[in-house]
């Protein structure tokens, strides 16, 4: 059976080690091609090949609650314009388009990312300084701790190119159960400080009128490098240097 070099390319997408609540991916070979499906809850991003190399992105909205439209509360034409639950409906289905658009690109973008001549060196040089944001000075990342490795790893999933992340999904990332409400208020603070170390670095960005997150330009050229270490062992390592 034939899939083309964009299946390929497809079947070498990272997925995630392991599922987290809402959150799933595999990937599936057909008789036309190949597939890899992503899920955020009710809502589903997938890249597949067709008839060998024709490639398609496709995002599935089935939880439109989850977004948010620019809209008079009610449809009353009195009433201020906000940010609003996007509904179901007809009435928003421009909207709908708009960001089932942008989770595509999104999803393109980070394949293109991937694919740079830069050295992996050069790449994780610049995370490997520290910066200064607004002011302040932030620490460097360093991929050889596990709490940085794995806070990078979190990034890199298919997933968040759907409707980004937010404080609680990197919470759930860590494995932490908090009991106590003083206990859950001291990881969330933990984790904003993380997403703020982040955003300084230049890997995440926040989307305008919400508390969700989505990756750089930056942050993509640098998730598949850290998927690609846990795949690495020493005799590959060698072989490549020999």
């Amino acid at each position: 059976m034939y899939y083309g070099s964009w299946g390929r390319l497809i079947r070498r997408l990272p997925l995630p080690d392991r599922t987290e609540k809402g959150l799933r991916s595999d990937h599936r070979r057909r008789y036309e091609g190949v597939r890899v499906k992503h899920w955020s809850g009710k809502n589903s991003l997938k890249i597949y090949n067709k008839a060998g190399n024709i490639l398609g992105v496709e995002t599935t909205i089935n939880d439109p609650r989850s977004f948010k439209v620019f809209r008079q509360p009610n449809d009353d034409p009195s009433r201020t314009p906000s940010w609003q639950r996007m509904r179901k409906g007809v009435a928003d289905l421009h909207r709908r388009s708009q960001v089932s658009q942008r989770s595509n690109e999104r999803y393109l973008e980070s394949l293109v990312a991937a694919k740079t001549d830069e050295k992996v060196k050069e790449v994780f040089d610049e995370v490997s300084q520290r910066v200064e944001s607004e002011g302040k000075t932030f620490r460097a990342l360093n991929l050889f701790k596990s709490h940085d490795y794995q806070l990078l790893s979190f990034l890199a999933k298919g997933e968040w190119n759907i409707n980004g992340f937010r404080n609680r999904d990197l919470c759930n990332s860590l494995g932490e159960i908090p009991v106590t409400e003083k206990e859950r208020k001291r990881l969330c603070g933990r984790v904003s400080r993380q997403i703020r170390l982040l955003r300084a670095h230049g890997l995440v960005r926040k989307v305008p009128h919400t508390h969700r997150y989505v990756l750089t330009k930056k942050g993509m050229q640098l998730y598949p490098l850290v998927r690609s270490f846990e795949r690495l062992d020493s005799k590959t390592v060698m072989d490549k240097v020999a």
